[in-house]
């Protein structure tokens, strides 16, 4: 039957006729003329890679200027000189590449294949497709080529016995299949590995919370760019990232030397902009630590042994080959009295383990101890029991703020499990207060050499019980998400406040180990001192000095107290609190984000003097590194920025938005709570700026101390506070401007109108019994 021809030009989503019929671009188009999808997102044609006499069908990014490209129909396959009559057509239900000569070099290859497939669709999600109007027969989405897409997916098509993976070119500018591969792996749940041929060179981990696990230390901003997902059903079994912005611009690629990239493409720019790359390191290679061994890239040597093994290389300062791993250090004694489990947290989970359904985390660790070939455990927020019969390799040490997936190793130690629980998280606290938390330019073997420049005190719990009655509920001084805190007394006189956290506490060993680590390396008179930490049994506990006058709200919250601070101590009290954001932004060796500065959290000493406190939220800022981006937005909605609450973006400047708060709080003496009051301002910030539009702001001091409120000083500290309130971060002064617009009396800029309140739908948020402006956020789902 003859086919009529039409030529392949741009078109919307064009209707054909004809039941059976060719429609062809010609390679006239590598001169210019392309398919463009409907929104001018991406366009398909032939195409020459620099430096190459070959030409290729192929699609890419139609609005930025360097031809970027994310799929090639015959890179295998290529067309040679000359190029005339080369063609695309669609012919009985089939695409196909014919050269020069006619001869078929590409084709979709469709076995059931029928004149009814009609159109030929490039879409703009990049996805090419061949359809019959109704059912997609083929899509350029299930071949990738070396290009991840949002959407497209990496998985198995069980129907078909299909892998859709990703492989690398075989050089900068052959677009030939290379080496590399990157692929789901079958005998994981959700983990992907990247193959040098068939030879597994690098995993993923698992997802966790739309992030793979290994992809903590790829740099926390991608981690609100890109948004995985996992489907496993009994056709198919894949995964598909996308992108928060439906009109950003993102690809994933596996380069030629098989690293793997993200890339985006931000509004303002006028090139990709790299946001991850991996692998980062050697302790991204499977095998580099061996079994039972963990790679930690900020440790010299970067290999240790998991508790309960010794290692089987030989440590010296020369060694570069730790593959031999390690060994048990006692035989397997099954049943008996000391046999157990350590917790590990902030770890890369080891390869090949087996999973299961079950209730709870104990019947997991009941599973492997019944089978004395189990050498550890993980249980997952989604009721996945983890087990590990084989050797464990590809252990990796991650940040502190990793996803909390905890680990467990069997160990058979001759000892009190006990009491070999409190060593091995003693040892891994001192080790991380060496490594984690580096002064800027300082080697790693150095920092390991000098685990004494910071003093990590241990209370015994026996000696803590003695100074708390017991932990006597007449000695219970506070209460947060974390637990409860007591008041106690050492033997020497020295006070203390014990923060103790309860098993059901909020606040995880990830956030415990923040706190001790960091507080104890930050010493400045308006942060708490910190004096040690309590690991013994389950118990896990702060030890602080005792704040005598408890904490800001305590005063200016309460109607019968607020009088107790007059202004020239509420200012004081203020530039206190700045002076020790300033330190913590700037004048120490760390750049530390609070990001749960509140009045709560500010204590006052015997003298009244201000000291920022609860550091379990903080996070370190590294080099020149300004902002971050995370999935887990922590802190308290009423000081929340309106970047950071709604999309999970934090800097400095976020503290400065959470100062301005506490700022109108200390002067007003009244919380940023919601009013339903339709005749009052929803909020203090509301409240705040009608009175400065309104030329009233005086009004906004609290009534308690107006007789002792210079109106020009007061006038000066609500004017910083709102510009500390814009809603534009850049907009916020530093924490240096602040302290010196609050000393001197320099000229204060204008503010304009602050943040009146964030997205609506957040007031839905679930919470619980508690306010909405008094609940301190773990977990908020951005969006």
């Amino acid at each position: 039957m003859a086919c009529s021809s039409m030529v392949f030009i741009p078109f919307t989503y064009p209707v054909f006729d004809d039941l059976n019929w060719m429609f062809h671009i010609d390679a006239k188009s590598f001169d210019g003329d392309t398919l463009v999808s409907k929104q001018g997102k991406f366009e398909l044609g032939f195409f020459s890679p620099d430096a190459s006499d070959k030409l290729f069908i192929g699609i890419w990014y139609s609005n930025i200027k360097t031809k970027t490209v994310v799929w090639i129909a015959n890179r295998n396959n290529p067309i040679h000189p000359p190029f005339n009559n080369s063609h695309l057509e669609v012919s009985d239900g089939n695409l196909q590449l014919l050269d020069p000569l006619q001869r078929r070099v590409w084709g979709t290859n469709l076995s059931t294949a029928s004149s009814y497939v009609n159109r030929a669709v490039l879409l703009d999600s990049g996805n090419f497709i061949l359809t019959n109007g109704i059912e997609i027969q083929w899509r350029s989405f299930d071949y990738p080529t070396d290009t991840w897409l949002p959407g497209s997916r990496i998985g198995f098509d069980k129907t078909k016995n299909a892998l859709q993976k990703l492989t690398s070119w075989r050089s900068l500018n052959d677009p030939a299949t290379g080496n590399y591969s990157f692929q789901l792996d079958p005998n994981q749940n959700g983990e992907m590995v990247l193959l040098n041929n068939l030879l597994e060179q690098r995993r993923s981990g698992p997802l966790y919370e739309g992030q793979f696990i290994d992809s903590a230390d790829q740099g926390n901003y991608s981690k609100g760019l890109f948004n995985y997902s996992y489907d496993s059903t009994k056709h198919s079994e894949y995964i598909t990232y996308n992108v928060f912005g439906e009109s950003d611009i993102s690809r994933i690629v596996l380069e030629f030397d098989g690293s793997m990239k993200g890339w985006f493409w931000f509004k303002g720019h006028q090139n990709w902009q790299l946001v991850w790359s991996a692998p980062t390191g050697n302790c991204d290679r499977i095998h580099f630590c061996g079994a039972f061994g963990i790679c930690d890239i900020n440790a010299s040597p970067p290999c240790e042994c998991l508790p309960g093994y010794v290692p089987n290389f030989k440590l010296d300062g020369n060694i570069s080959d730790y593959s031999g791993g390690c060994v048990r250090k006692t035989p397997p004694q099954c049943g008996s009295k000391n046999e157990g489990f350590v917790r590990i947290q902030n770890v890369k989970l080891p390869a090949s383990s087996k999973s299961m359904q079950v209730g709870n985390d104990q019947i997991c660790e009941y599973i492997c101890l019944s089978n004395c070939s189990c050498n550890a455990f993980a249980y997952t927020s989604d009721g996945q029991c983890l087990l590990w019969y084989d050797d464990l390799i590809d252990l990796k040490r991650l940040p502190n703020n990793s996803p909390q997936v905890e680990f467990n190793i069997r160990i058979f130690e001759r000892s009190n499990k006990g009491i070999l629980r409190k060593k091995m998280f003693r040892e891994m606290l001192l080790c991380e207060s060496a490594t984690n938390l580096p002064k800027p330019g300082t080697s790693a073997k150095k920092r390991q050499e000098k685990k004494g420049d910071i003093e990590l005190k241990f209370f015994e719990l026996h000696d803590l019980k003695a100074a708390t009655d017991n932990f006597s509920p007449d000695k219970k001084i506070g209460e947060g998400g974390f637990g409860p805190v007591f008041k106690g007394q050492l033997p020497d006189g020295q006070q203390i406040a014990v923060k103790r956290l309860s098993t059901q506490s909020r606040q995880g060993i990830g956030e415990f180990k923040t706190e001790a680590l960091l507080i104890a390396k930050l010493q400045h008179r308006n942060l708490v001192r910190f004096l040690g930490c309590c690991v013994e049994d389950e118990e896990k506990m702060l030890i602080y000095e005792y704040m005598p006058n408890k904490s800001l709200d305590y005063f200016i919250f309460d109607e019968s107290r607020k009088s107790l601070l007059q202004w020239k101590k509420r200012h004081e009290i203020i530039v206190g609190i700045v002076k020790g954001i300033l330190y913590l932004h700037q004048d120490s060796r760390l750049r530390v984000i609070h990001r749960d500065l509140k009045a709560s959290n500010i204590l006052l000493d015997a003298d009244m003097n201000p000291k920022i406190s609860d550091f379990g939220t903080a996070r370190i800022f590294n080099g020149n590194q300004n902002e971050a981006k995370t999935l887990r937005v922590v802190g308290t909605y009423a000081y929340m920025s309106p970047e950071y609450a709604l999309a999970g973006l934090f800097s400095v400047k976020s503290d400065v938005f959470s100062f301005g708060v506490i700022l109108l709080e200390v002067i007003s003496g009244q919380k940023n709570t919601v009013s339903y009051n339709s005749d009052s301002p929803p909020n203090l910030i509301q409240r705040a700026w009608k009175l400065w539009n309104d030329g009233k702001a005086f009004d906004l001091v609290d009534p308690s101390i107006v007789d002792s409120c210079p109106s020009e000083e007061a006038l000066r500290c609500i004017q910083v506070g709102l510009l500390c309130l814009q809603i534009d971060a850049g907009e916020r002064p530093t924490t240096s401007s602040v302290l010196f617009m609050l000393s001197n009396e320099a000229m204060v800029p204008s503010p304009k109108q602050p943040l009146i309140t964030l997205n609506s739908d957040l007031s839905t948020t679930e919470i619980g019994s508690s306010s909405i402006n008094e609940v301190t956020i773990t977990a908020l789902d951005v969006r």
